[in-house]
């Protein structure tokens, strides 16, 4: 990785990254079932678990109504079933654990003195799944593709603004040419901050497709879908999705990264917290999450020792980089005045959601940062700007409404506007989020406002937010910053914005900016802190003057730091990331997780 030590890297690194240690048998291929033909929903994860039987048991997420899209640049498309995590590689990943930006398809990159112009060298050896090499200009094409097709497609929008053109040098080479100096183009791009990042696709497969319609089915004859990842699709419904290893993975194949041990990979949806809890205590399930709080890991520890966590004391839990928030959308009224944001925040009594939620293991968010200590240092410049946020005063929360011409009926016990309509707001969040999001609406309600809550499918979720069909969304809008405050201020910029109905970008399975908010002031600063290498004492100026307007504005109200209590079954498997073997951060949906898959060994 020397080659990677740029002048951007030596910023990076030195200033900004200095001891981050984050507290964020094979079998024939079957025809896949039709989309929308149903497997059982446990038949993977309920059969008995044979030690050495070579397979790694998940729960997948969410349940996918549409399965057979494996198309990741279409909006609200699912990834997180493990095209993101077995099959699909990036350039390079983001550790938060050694803070470096590792080579995974790419082998190193380095910048001009302007950081206007990037040049990335791929690993020797890269191969699709079907045998055929990736190169330099499969990334050209993909790269290519976004920025025609932008806003269109994930990532494009990023493409557009940033690439001027992109060249392949040779077929190992690519030369990216920016619009202006970027000094974290590949970390914001091609390394993915936290659970994704632009991943090159083959072009002999998608050229001449519309990749805005193109759905990139299963193919058993043809091997696809086609990707460069360790695994290819064996089955799969809306509730199963089973991967088989690829013995001939490039990635072994030329001795760069171990081939992973699992032969297969089960990933199956299943929405019962109980029944997910038994099937670890049989070891009949080797990683889960959702896993609420202290008791909850300590009466699956009592059950079956086998289980453990990040952190083997209390709170048992890696801190996600995403606090929860409650995301407003800023075209629909009364939402668009900032004292009414206000009074919503002064409504939240984060600390209950927290004891309710966590049973007491987190924290209020003031802001959108995580506290990691890579963070700690900008979080501190901002504490007393940010100190506000979090307090919890329903007296303020009437004043502010009251003071936007709504008074208190005392029959219906909701507050009521100059047109005899309820104060109200419908609130969508996706499964995953149910817990926050009761405690949300529950709060609401306590303040008299008529609050509603939706449960819908991830996909859903995304698709409706992602083009500002929502109301109030219980949600992670301000997720990204995990080195330096940029990245996660960015997506507030009114660059990101779009037209009702339209598509957003998305970086972090959530659209940039859904609650468009437009304000020019901040977006000039955050734009102007872009420019900025890491480290740069400009950025913490500009930090302070961006997040001042952001906090009187209150375009999202933070909630709390989210804990991220992941169980791993040591029965069948062993070498999972923990806090004493923290070679990788441990989410298993998230891109990291292709590390992961060559750490892992059968346990004796």
């Amino acid at each position: 990785m020397s080659a990677m030590k740029s002048t951007f890297l030596k910023v990076l690194f030195i200033v900004s990254l200095v001891a981050l240690v984050v507290g964020c048998s094979p079998t024939a291929p079957a025809a896949a079932p039709a989309a929308g033909t149903d497997a059982s929903a446990t038949s993977a994860t309920t059969e008995t678990a044979a030690s050495g039987d070579g397979i790694l048991r998940l729960v997948q997420t969410a349940r996918i109504p549409a399965p057979d899209i494996w198309n990741p640049y279409i909006p609200g498309t699912f990834i997180l079933q493990g095209m993101n995590q077995n099959m699909m590689e990036p350039l390079f990943m983001l550790n938060y654990e050694t803070g470096e930006i590792d080579g995974w398809l790419g082998e190193s990159f380095s910048a001009n003195d302007t950081l206007d112009e990037w040049t990335v060298t791929l690993r020797e050896g890269t191969e699709w799944s079907d045998g055929t090499p990736l190169t330099a200009e499969d990334v050209v094409f993909t790269i290519e593709m976004l920025k025609e097709y932008a806003p269109q497609l994930n990532w494009s929008g990023a493409v557009q603004k940033w690439v001027e053109s992109v060249e392949a040098v040779d077929e190992r080479t690519i030369k990216f040419t920016l619009t202006g100096t970027n000094p974290r183009f590949v970390m914001e791009n091609l390394a993915g901050t936290t659970s994704q990042a632009i991943v090159p696709l083959p072009k002999h497969v998608w050229e001449g497709v519309d990749p805005v319609t193109f759905r990139n089915e299963f193919n058993a004859e043809t091997g696809a879908p086609i990707f460069s990842g360790p695994y290819t699709v064996l089955r799969f419904s809306e509730t199963e999705f089973i991967y088989k290893r690829n013995d001939n993975w490039w990635g072994a194949k030329t001795g760069t990264f171990n081939l992973p041990a699992p032969l297969e990979i089960h990933r199956v949806w299943q929405p019962s917290q109980e029944t997910k809890d038994q099937l670890l205590i049989n070891n009949q399930l080797d990683i889960a999450d959702g896993i609420n709080g202290l008791s909850h890991m300590q009466s699956l520890q009592a059950q079956n020792p086998k289980l453990i966590s990040w952190d083997p004391e209390p709170p048992y839990a890696w801190r996600d980089p995403c606090p929860r928030m409650f995301t407003v959308n800023h075209t629909v009224p009364p939402w668009d005045q900032k004292e009414m944001r206000w009074a919503l925040s002064n409504a939240f009594n984060r600390q209950q959601i927290i004891d309710v939620v966590w049973e007491g293991t987190s924290v209020p968010a003031g802001f959108i940062f995580p506290d990691y200590p890579a963070m700690m240092p900008y979080i501190n410049e901002i504490q007393d700007i940010i100190a506000p946020v979090t307090e919890f005063n329903l007296d303020k929360s009437r004043e502010l409404i009251e003071g936007q011409g709504y008074t208190l009926d005392e029959g219906s016990g909701f507050f009521v506007g100059p047109d005899g309509k309820n104060l109200s707001i419908d609130v969508v969040a996706p499964p995953f989020m149910e817990p926050v999001a009761t405690m949300v609406v529950q709060q609401l309600n306590d303040a008299h406002i008529d609050a509603v809550l939706r449960i819908i499918e991830w996909g859903i979720f995304r698709e409706q937010t992602g083009r500002g069909q929502f109301e109030g969304a219980t949600d992670w809008s301000g997720c990204g910053s995990v080195i330096e405050p940029w990245f996660g201020m960015n997506r507030y910029n009114k660059s990101w914005a779009q037209p009702i109905g339209e598509s957003g970008t998305e970086y972090v399975d959530n659209t940039n900016n859904a609650g468009r908010w437009i304000n020019d002031e901040y977006s000039a600063l955050v734009d102007q802190m872009g420019t900025l290498p890491l480290g740069d004492p400009q950025v913490t100026d500009l930090m302070k003057q961006a997040v001042t307007i952001w906090v009187d504005e209150l375009p999202a109200i933070p909630l709390a730091q989210q804990p991220a209590l992941i169980v791993f079954n040591t029965a069948n498997w062993t070498g999972w990331p923990t806090a004493e073997n923290n070679y990788i951060q441990p989410p298993s949906h998230w891109e990291h997780f292709l590390r992961v898959l060559t750490e892992l060994q059968p346990a004796q």
